[in-house]
């Protein structure tokens, strides 16, 4: 993002008050009214379903300068998904209505906002195809692929580490595998060395090495990577 766009978007909501959010707070329900939208100033949040056997399934995580739940706000219709921080957060949340006009007056803005949301349901798409698709190696190699390209910081040994703390459990939901399962695919890639883990925290040695290991073919040509 531009950092002309980012001035506006901070001039804006600077009229509102910033809000803390620790590790593990819900900041929307499924359901509730959609009189805000929430702007990410600093950490990451999860949107998520729940199945009726109370299974959960990661939507999407953003990042800072993401709005939210904006695309349902914008598409007029009931949110379906739990926005949790998955690290303390700070947000700003201003009426939806005054939102909508700040994005149509500023082109810019809405341009860059339409882009990322073109790029997100792209990547959603893709993703949805590994998991229907690729079997259970596949769906975790594949997720630790989109948490590298998504928030990776490239190390001077040519690595990747991962920004956001990672569970098994976390990485199951975004996998959409049983945790026990992730544990173990994850202990896989530990074992060949594609991968490291401290503090919950990842670090991609070879991130060649895992792409291959996460890709998955249509018609004999790789699925891309547009997450």
């Amino acid at each position: 993002m531009e950092s002309k766009i980012q001035d506006k978007i901070d001039k804006f909501f600077s009229k509102y008050k910033s809000k803390v959010y620790k590790k593990g707070e819900t900041l929307i329900l499924p359901e509730e009214p959609l009189v805000y939208i929430f702007n990410l100033k600093k950490g990451f949040v999860k949107s998520y379903s729940l199945n009726e056997g109370g299974f959960e399934l990661t939507i999407n995580i953003y990042k800072p300068y993401s709005f939210f739940p904006i695309t349902e706000t914008l598409a007029g219709r009931t949110n379906t998904y739990f926005f949790e921080a998955i690290t303390d957060v700070i947000v700003q949340k201003a009426p939806t209505h005054e939102v909508h006009e700040f994005v149509k007056e500023n082109s810019d803005v809405l341009f860059d906002l339409t882009k990322r949301i073109s790029s997100g349901l792209e990547g959603f798409m893709v993703r949805t195809q590994y998991l229907i698709r690729s079997n259970s190696s596949q769906k975790v190699a594949s997720s630790l692929v989109l948490l590298a390209r998504r928030f990776g910081e490239n190390t001077d040994e040519g690595k990747i580490k991962i920004a956001i703390p990672q569970t098994h459990e976390d990485i199951a939901n975004l996998a959409g595998v049983s945790r026990e399962t992730a544990s173990i695919e994850l202990k896989k890639l530990r074992d060949i060395k594609v991968i490291s883990e401290k503090a919950k925290k990842y670090t991609v040695n070879d991130y060649d090495k895992l792409q291959e290991l996460s890709t998955i073919y249509h018609e004999d040509k790789p699925l891309p990577f547009r997450f």
